[in-house]
Parts: structure tokens; C-alpha cells; sequence
């Protein structure tokens, strides 16, 4: 399954957009209390009639196994605690938890406006005590360019790769600072 957050959250708690808009035709529809509600049915903060919490999480995710988050720097406070829930990390046993992966870059954080912010990746990291593999090479911009944002993002605060200068691809250090 590929799916955004609030898609996902959509499927866990079995409602479709579609149903969503017929019932609040006069009101826009609560995307965040969407992802909510997904968090309390996997927490079993939500009670599903003949299903104990167990029961219905492994519902709810049967056939999962791994889960991949993109953008991860994306992400706000209702995303992160949707993507905990569904990986399991609060769960004492390990044989609930999910694998994950996050992939994110704190230099492309520009979504602050609606919550997210790079804290959630800082805290993906303690709380999932992940391995942290820096992608530092740039295929798209020329040196020039490179170096220009290099200066420009040494000055983010909390920067998490900042021992960590982005630079041009191999493939291409040949090249004129400039581009060909």
C-alpha cells in the first residue's frame, strides 16, 4: 500500500473519502481528527465491538510488515504519533512492531506553517534508535550552486548534517564549478 498519511489513516479506520463528503456536505471535513481516530483504534483507545485491542491492530495490519516514510521532515505531531502507532514502538513486545524506514532531510523542512518540523526526525531517531546514513551527494545542481547552498543552510539552526557539506556526484567532479 502507498498511501499519505490521511489515506492511511482513512483505510485503518474504514472510511472513504467519498462517504466522508456525502455526510458533511456543508462542512469541510476533519483530516486531523481522521489520523486521530486511527491512532486511538491501533492504540485501543477506541473500543470495536467483539474485538479486544490486540485483535483489532492485528487486523488493522495484517499483512504489514515494513513501513517506509518519505519526506519524513514533512511530518507534524498527528503524523508522527499515526506512523509510532502503526510501527508499534510503544508496544512492549516485538513481535507487534513493524520495520521502518524514514527518509528525510532537515534542509527541506519548509512546511513549519502546519507543525511540521525537524524535531519529529531528531525524535526518530532517539525513539526508534536508528542508524542515520547522511546522503550527501548532489546529481541536479552545479558546484557553484552547491556551494552557494552550503553556505546559505550552515546557518539553520539544529542542522542534523552539519558535519555533513552536501557536494556535487562523483560522476560529475570534474566538471566546471559552473555546469558544462
Amino acid at each position: 500500500m502507498v498511501a499519505t498519511c490521511h489515506g492511511a489513516a482513512m483505510r485503518l479506520a474504514g472510511i472513504s473519502l467519498r462517504d466522508q463528503m456525502e455526510r458533511r456536505a456543508s462542512e469541510p471535513i476533519a483530516f486531523d481528527k481522521l489520523i486521530r481516530d486511527a491512532v486511538a483504534l491501533l492504540k485501543g483507545e477506541k473500543e470495536v465491538p467483539g474485538l479486544d485491542p490486540d485483535e483489532l491492530r492485528d487486523h488493522l495490519l495484517q499483512g504489514f510488515s515494513h513501513i517506509l516514510v518519505d519526506e519524513c521532515q514533512d511530518i507534524d505531531a498527528d503524523q508522527y504519533e499515526l506512523v509510532s502507532a502503526i510501527a508499534g514502538r510503544s508496544l512492549e513486545e516485538g513481535d507487534g512492531r513493524l520495520a521502518i524506514l524514514a527518509v528525510g532531510d532537515d534542509d527541506q523542512n519548509i512546511y513549519a506553517f502546519r507543525g511540521a518540523n525537524v524535531d519529529f526526525i531528531q525524535r526518530f531517531q532517539t525513539d526508534y534508535n536508528c542508524r542515520t546514513i547522511h546522503l550527501v551527494e548532489n546529481y541536479r545542481s552545479s558546484g557553484h550552486i552547491i556551494d552557494a547552498a552550503n553556505t546559505l543552510i550552515s546557518k539553520n539552526r539544529d542542522r542534523m548534517k552539519a558535519g555533513h557539506p552536501i557536494r556535487i556526484d562523483r560522476c560529475r567532479r570534474a566538471e566546471a564549478p559552473g555546469g558544462p
